[in-house]
C-alpha cells in the first residue's frame, strides 16, 4: 500500500475502489490469502487505470477486462500468485451479469442499452429498466412506450 501513496486505503468488509475519494477499501482478514491479495491488486488496477465512471454495462465489462490485465502485471511484479482460470471466472461472472441484464424479457434477444438504466430490444422494441450498479439484483421491469 505504501507503493501507492496517492490513494487512501481503508479496511472494510469487501474490496472496492471509490473513485470519488480515490479510496481503496479492503477486507483486512482476506489480505492474508492469495485471493485477498489479488482482490486488493485488482482494486489498485482500477485506480491506476482511472476507472472513475461508466455509461453502459459493456463499458463496465471492458473496464473489468482492462483491470484484470493490469492486475496480472501487478501480481507478477509483487510475486502474488494469480491464475488465468481465476481471472477468467471473474470475467465470466461479469459476462453472465451483462447477458442477464441485456436479454429481452419478451423475446429473449440480446439487446442494446439505451442509457445507464434502460435497454431496448431491436427485434420486438420492448424497453425495460434495470437497476444501476453491479450489486443490484437483476430485475428487468418492462416500460410502456
Amino acid at each position: 500500500m505504501e507503493d501507492f501513496p496517492s490513494y487512501t486505503f481503508s479496511a472494510d468488509e469487501d474490496f472496492y475502489f471509490d473513485a470519488a475519494t480515490e479510496s481503496i477499501y479492503y477486507d483486512q482478514q482476506a489480505l492474508h490469502t492469495p485471493r485477498g491479495q489479488i482482490s486488493l491488486l485488482h482494486e489498485i488496477a482500477h485506480a491506476e487505470l482511472a476507472h472513475f465512471d461508466y455509461r453502459t454495462d459493456f463499458e463496465l465489462f471492458a473496464m473489468e477486462s482492462q483491470a484484470w490485465m493490469k492486475t496480472r502485471s501487478l501480481a507478477k511484479y509483487y510475486q502474488v500468485p494469480c491464475s488465468d482460470s481465476f481471472i477468467q471466472n471473474c470475467l465470466a461472472s461479469y459476462g453472465k451479469w451483462v447477458e442477464a441484464r441485456s436479454t429481452c424479457p419478451t423475446c429473449t434477444n440480446f439487446s442494446l442499452q439505451e442509457n445507464k438504466t434502460t435497454y431496448r430490444c431491436f427485434s420486438c422494441q420492448t424497453r425495460w429498466h434495470i437497476a444501476e450498479g453491479t450489486e443490484a439484483s437483476i430485475r428487468r421491469i418492462k416500460l410502456d412506450d
